[in-house]
This record gives C-alpha cells, sequence and structure tokens, in this order.
C-alpha cells in the first residue's frame, strides 16, 4: 500500500517565515531569493507554484490572527501598488480552484467570478496545517457522516439565499464537500443515477430537512434559496411539477401537492430513505397513522353470518393465511417457480360484509391491514397519482419485509382502478386512470403479499384484474335465516319472532342493519329507555331513502 509522504518540516513555522520575508518587500528578487528553499518546500506541500505559496502563506497569517483578507490587506503587507498585483491575480485564482482558499463571488455577464473578499482557508488545509499532517491525511479524518455533510450543504444553501455566495459558489463548495466525503450513500448513489450536482443539492437539503425534523421541503422556497437567476428557478420547479425530474424519475422524492405552488413540498422517497441511511432508515420512515396501517388487534372480532357456500370460501381463504399454511404455500409455489402471492377480490352489493369480512380475516390469522383509500391517490397534479399508487406498493414492501406475518394489503371500494380501461384519448383523466391501472397490474405480478380488494361493480371488471385475481368471493343479499342471525347478535333482546319479523319485512343488508342498531343505542343514551319492536320498526321504514316520485330506493 502506497504510504503518504511524511512532512520533515514544520510547515507553520516555514508560513511565519515566508510572511516575515516578505513583509513591506514589494517582492523583490533579493527577498524572495532568501526564502526559496522554504517557498518550495510550503509550494510542493500545497502542489502550486512558489508564487501561489507566498500569497497562500499571508492568507493563512490574515486568518490566524483572527483578521480578514482581501487583495487590500495583501497589498498593505507587501507594499505594493494594485496595478503591481495584477499579474498576481492567476495565482490567486489556482489557490481557489485548487481548493486551499475560499472567496466571495459575484456576477458578471452571467458568470460567476471571485472578486478576492474575505479570502480564508478551508478547514481541512488549516487543520492540516495545525497537524503538520498531509492534505490529504487531513481528508481522511475531515471525512463526516451523512448527517452532518447534509447540514454543510444546507448552511451553503442558508448563505446563498442571504446573497453571501453565488448560486456557483454553493454548487462548488458542495462538489468539494462530496469529493471530500464520497464514501457516503447519500452521495455515491445520486452519482450513480445520473443526477445532477443541482438535484443533488436539493436532494440534500431534503434530508436535512428531515432529518432535523423540519417535515416537508419547500419547492418554491428551496429554488429561491438556491438559485441567484430566476431562469433557472422555474425551470427547476417545472421539472418537478411536470414530473420530468431525475429525482422524480428515479424514485428519490415524493411530491407532497398543493393548492398553490407555493404549498408544494417535498420529501426523500422512503426507497430513498433506505437506500441513503441503511440501518438507521427506520428512524426516518415515517411511520403510517391508524387510518392507513390497522393493526390486528386493534380490530374489535365480530360474528359474521352468510349463506353456507360463501361461509366456506371465506373460511378456506381465511386458512389458508394462518401463518403455518401461508409459508407452506408460498414455499410450495417457489419450487414450481409461480407467483407466491396472493390476490383476491371481494364482490358484491353496498353492505353484504366484504370490508369487514377483510377485517375479520386480518383479525383471526394475526395481520395487519393496510388500507388503501383510492379516492386519496388521485391528484390534480400531472403524474402525481402514479406517485402515490407507487408510493403505496413500496410502503406495503417495507411493512412485507419488516413484519413475520404479511400484512394485508386493502384496496376497498376499488371500483374505480379495477374497472375496464378507457380510451387513451379520452381525457386526461381516463389517462390517469389507467396509467394507475398499470401500475397496479404490474405489482400484482410482482406480489409477494396478501392483497384483497373490493368492489361494487364486478361486471365491470377489467379482464386483465380478473386473470390476477386467484380468489374471487361473491357477497350477496343475506338469505332470511341470515338476517335472523345478523338482528339478533346486534340487538341480543330481540326474541326470535321478532327477529324473524324484521328479517322477512325488510330486504336489508348487514350493513344496514348495524345502521339501525346503531340508532337504537343512541336512543336508548339519549332517552335512557329501551326502545320497542315498534321503534325499531319505524328507524327501518326510515333507512331507504326514498326517489322523487316517491318510490324507495333499494330492494324493498
Amino acid at each position: 500500500m502506497e504510504q503518504t509522504p511524511k512532512i520533515n518540516f514544520s510547515i507553520l513555522e516555514t508560513i511565519q517565515k515566508i510572511c516575515t520575508a516578505l513583509d513591506q518587500s514589494q517582492l523583490n528578487p533579493e527577498t524572495t531569493e532568501k526564502i526559496k528553499a522554504d517557498s518550495l518546500n510550503l509550494a510542493n506541500y500545497l502542489d502550486v507554484s512558489e508564487e501561489q505559496a507566498w500569497f497562500f502563506s499571508i492568507i493563512y497569517i490574515q486568518q490566524y490572527m483572527g483578521l480578514s483578507c482581501d487583495l487590500s490587506d495583501i497589498m498593505r503587507e507587501l507594499d505594493m501598488q494594485s496595478s503591481k498585483l495584477v499579474k498576481y491575480r492567476q495565482d490567486l485564482v489556482t489557490l481557489i480552484n485548487k481548493k486551499l482558499i475560499k472567496t466571495e463571488y459575484e456576477k458578471r455577464k452571467g458568470k460567476a467570478i471571485p472578486c478576492f473578499r474575505f479570502m480564508r482557508l478551508y478547514d481541512y488545509v488549516s487543520d492540516a496545517i495545525y497537524h503538520n499532517i498531509s492534505l490529504a491525511d487531513e481528508l481522511k479524518n475531515d471525512t463526516m457522516d451523512i448527517y452532518d455533510f447534509c447540514k454543510e450543504v444546507s448552511d451553503l444553501i442558508e448563505e446563498r439565499s442571504k446573497k453571501d455566495i453565488t448560486t456557483d459558489h454553493l454548487i462548488e463548495e458542495t462538489k468539494l464537500l462530496e469529493i471530500h466525503n464520497s464514501q457516503l450513500e447519500v452521495i455515491k448513489n445520486p452519482i450513480d443515477m445520473g443526477i445532477s450536482i443541482y438535484d443533488r443539492i436539493l436532494f440534500y437539503e431534503m434530508f436535512d430537512d428531515m432529518v432535523r425534523g423540519r417535515g416537508d421541503t419547500s419547492l418554491e422556497r428551496t429554488m429561491r434559496d438556491i438559485y441567484d437567476s430566476q431562469s433557472m428557478k422555474v425551470k427547476k420547479i417545472r421539472e418537478i411539477t411536470e414530473n420530468t425530474s431525475k429525482l422524480i424519475e428515479k424514485n428519490l422524492i415524493t411530491v407532497v401537492s398543493g393548492s398553490f405552488i407555493s404549498d408544494v413540498g417535498l420529501v426523500p422517497s422512503t426507497e430513498a430513505i433506505e437506500l441513503m441511511l441503511g440501518q438507521d432508515a427506520e428512524l426516518f420512515i415515517k411511520k403510517q397513522t391508524l387510518k392507513d396501517l390497522i393493526p390486528a388487534d386493534s380490530i374489535a372480532i365480530k360474528e359474521l353470518y352468510f349463506e353456507e357456500k360463501l361461509q366456506k370460501q371465506i373460511e378456506f381463504f381465511q386458512t389458508s393465511l394462518t401463518h403455518e399454511k401461508f409459508s407452506a404455500m408460498q414455499s410450495r409455489l417457489q419450487e414450481m417457480a409461480m407467483p407466491k402471492g396472493v390476490a383476491a377480490v371481494f364482490y358484491g352489493a353496498p353492505g353484504t360484509g366484504k370490508t369487514e369480512s377483510v377485517y375479520q380475516i386480518a383479525k383471526s390469522t394475526g395481520r395487519d391491514v393496510l388500507y388503501v383509500d383510492i379516492s386519496q391517490t388521485k391528484s390534480m397534479w400531472f403524474g402525481e397519482s402514479e406517485k402515490r399508487i407507487k408510493a403505496v406498493f413500496n410502503d406495503y414492501a417495507r411493512l412485507c419485509r419488516k413484519n413475520k406475518d404479511k400484512p394485508i394489503l386493502l384496496f376497498n371500494e376499488a371500483d374505480a382502478v379495477l374497472g375496464k380501461r378507457k380510451d387513451n384519448n379520452a381525457s386526461n383523466v381516463a389517462q390517469t386512470e389507467n396509467a394507475i391501472q398499470n401500475i397496479i397490474l404490474e405489482q400484482m405480478e410482482k406480489n409477494e403479499g396478501i392483497i384483497i380488494a373490493t368492489t361494487n361493480l364486478v361486471d365491470n371488471l377489467d379482464t386483465a384484474f380478473e386473470r390476477r385475481f386467484l380468489f374471487k368471493l361473491k357477497f350477496e343479499m343475506p338469505t332470511l335465516e341470515a338476517k335472523k342471525h345478523i338482528w339478533k347478535s346486534k340487538l341480543n333482546w330481540l326474541d326470535d319472532e321478532n327477529a324473524a319479523t324484521l328479517a322477512s319485512r325488510f330486504q336489508f343488508t348487514g350493513g344496514e342493519i348495524d345502521n339501525i342498531a346503531r340508532k337504537t343505542i343512541i336512543n336508548e343514551v339519549i332517552s335512557g329507555n329501551r326502545v320497542s319492536i315498534d321503534d325499531v320498526i319505524e328507524y327501518c321504514e326510515a333507512e331507504r331513502l326514498r326517489s322523487k316520485n316517491g318510490r324507495k330506493l333499494g330492494y324493498n
């Protein structure tokens, strides 16, 4: 292994000697010849010329003494007029380009030009000199973790927002930080994916906002902070809102839409967090809310009643999802090179127990339910709906990896996405719905977990979905006997005769009977008295809405 050359002279003493000799010297040849050996030592150490080593020494001593360093300070130190110092301007530029010193920039004809104000050394350079070690060794010691790195970039963006530096300066400083910390996944992965430095800076800012608990990164404000060019700011905003950004293409960010551009937020995607943070990812991946993720132990046990054929189908499906059976089934399917995932569709009229059956199956098999509200995946933003539905499957895949028993992914009332495809030329809405369907179909092919969809409109089911559903359970209106059981389970004070009367007189679904039972409970709480059978009949008669011509809507 190649060893770093040992420093066999005191770097700090050498700089002090050079500065002492150059004081008021006007860089006359007699003086510079006296310090030639020291100048060469420092020049070799910094990999610069002797002249550049002189100016570096002056800037270092100014900073060491706690003073700022401008061109005027160098002229005063050397007792030189600006006209004579002009020829050395490129030496200062070289020190900047070699990332030994930094300065402020100003815009001239659209380009960032160093203005040589407040010149100072990079921290790694001053630290190396202080410890009398090579710059390469200090770079190894100066590497940051992902959190410090992203904070450093965020601080640079803050400087840019205050107009202390230009966008070009921000970019160059970030590139240097990347070089010094190239081992970090947050740097390596985006670069390997072909993400530009402009987008990487935005990506680092989002990570910093996330780990500091700031929530979403404001798209408009952040672009305003990063860019001093209005046209560049608008261009980058359009890339995000029009779904053409490489960050979106590579699924590194999630757009949190708002009503206006000023409300649009950005967050790192779940995949990005896992990719960049490894074991730390779980600390920052947003926990599913109770609305989205329903733990099995939070589901109340309910007794459901179905006709015999459907009851057997439910029991068979439920048994297949028990831990032992499901594991054995997946192993056998894998051996046969068949898809391991299970997909089922529960279809039938509203209120017939489709959704509740899913919950009870989840409860009995100890599986959580990731609930998907299709309406919440729809967005006014171009391409946003597709990203949201992808995020659903990504979250589900993460939950499957995390949990011993794979949860159930429930698409409830999925009529909007299971229907026959529309003509793509019909409307933007049709294109969006088709795109969502394509994503779901693709993910169902890859699925290694459990997907259940409920729908009221099975006749409109697209054939592509029909083929992918392994289990198809039809929920019909409850039989007379089933309704009697439902009535008695909801209102346990009913006798057999009253339960039979209600079951035969009213063609209700289980959901509708549940509504009436809730009304009786509310009445009892308010009045303090138990309702009568006549009250229950009155609630039943009021349950079905009436159409304008007086006919009841429903099955009566």
